[in-house]
């Protein structure tokens, strides 16, 4: 008995020597990582990564839960209840100036003029043409204090008007365009799929790009965990940013091949021939992109003060 033993040490030791493939000995289970936000249209390259296993192939067993909203994804990962999160950049700032620990891990959607997927429309026959025709009128945002209603504060202080005087009613995107035509707003600030509909349809005219008056490109979202979780997990924010950056190069290359993942994440019925916006995803996590947001939001009072960029980006 002890000689068949020896006998099989021997044997293991020789294989290993040898490189056999043991793998289900050297192989360590793959790290579970659960990432919670809106399964929205931006989340595209994170669910190709997901159905292809790039993930896996990296040793990140993540998983995608849904939430109602940016804002209520972050409070799951504050609690702890989840690793990360896709998040509003505008809700982590306030979340950092009430010196909650929160970090930014990943970049998300980005914003570039060529790429904007949100204007700043008024009815076809609306008279405003400035931002000074918008002084104390109404104006719809999907959410307030969120990024459009920063937008908009950019782009009629740029334009002429004052911010200042500005009201802003809580619109849901899909009913922005009836608000409009109904005059139960002056503008509004119209995202896709609904602005692409809009625009199809000639219903709404487009004021301005007001995402623009914030920056030349920024990003809109980004990826968020507890900034301990970060700190203890870098090896896997690494190997997210990884995967991520060849996934987003992949799908914003690949817009036709990757729609079937688009339809089957947000449930979004497309009909035959119609077009759907397809957000620009960043591949490289740059401080710059978050500052010009975190310095906007200061100026026109979203937030109660700037502070750096590199206080809630995490260094890879």
């Amino acid at each position: 008995m002890r000689r068949h033993q020896a006998l099989s040490g021997l044997a293991l030791t020789s294989a290993l020597a040898l490189g056999a493939p043991l793998r289900a000995l050297a192989q360590a289970a793959p790290q579970k990582v659960q990432l919670v936000g809106p399964e929205t249209e931006d989340l595209t390259s994170l669910y190709y990564a997901i159905k292809n296993g790039l993930f896996l192939r990296e040793g990140l067993d993540l998983s995608l839960t849904g939430a109602s909203s940016g804002s209520a994804a972050t409070a799951a990962v504050i609690a702890g209840t989840y690793e990360m999160a896709k998040a509003s950049l505008l809700a982590m700032f306030a979340a950092h100036l009430r010196g909650l620990p929160i970090a930014i891990v990943a970049p998300e959607l980005v914003y570039t003029p060529a790429n904007a997927y949100a204007l700043l429309q008024v009815a076809v026959d609306s008279p405003v043409r400035t931002g000074a025709d918008l002084n104390g009128k109404t104006i719809g945002v999907p959410s307030l204090n969120d990024l459009n209603e920063l937008a908009t504060r950019a782009w009629v202080d740029k334009n002429g008007g004052d911010w200042r005087s500005l009201k802003f009613v809580e619109v849901p995107n899909s009913l922005m365009d009836a608000a409009l035509q109904q005059r139960r707003i002056d503008a509004g600030m119209m995202q896709s799929p609904s602005l692409d509909a809009s625009l199809i349809a000639k219903t709404t005219r487009t004021l301005g790009d007001g995402y623009g008056a914030i920056a030349p490109s920024f990003y809109v979202g980004g990826f968020i965990a507890r900034s301990d979780w970060a700190a203890s997990n870098m090896e896997a924010v690494r190997k997210f940013n990884r995967v991520m950056a060849q996934a987003s190069s992949y799908v914003n290359t690949h817009p036709n091949e990757t729609l079937s993942y688009t339809v089957e994440l947000t449930k979004i019925e497309i009909a035959p021939g119609q077009k759907i916006h397809r957000s620009l995803m960043a591949t490289t996590l740059d401080p710059a992109l978050v500052q010009a947001v975190i310095d906007a939001a200061a100026k026109y009072e979203v937030i109660a003060h700037a502070f750096p960029a590199r206080e809630i980006v995490v260094s890879l």
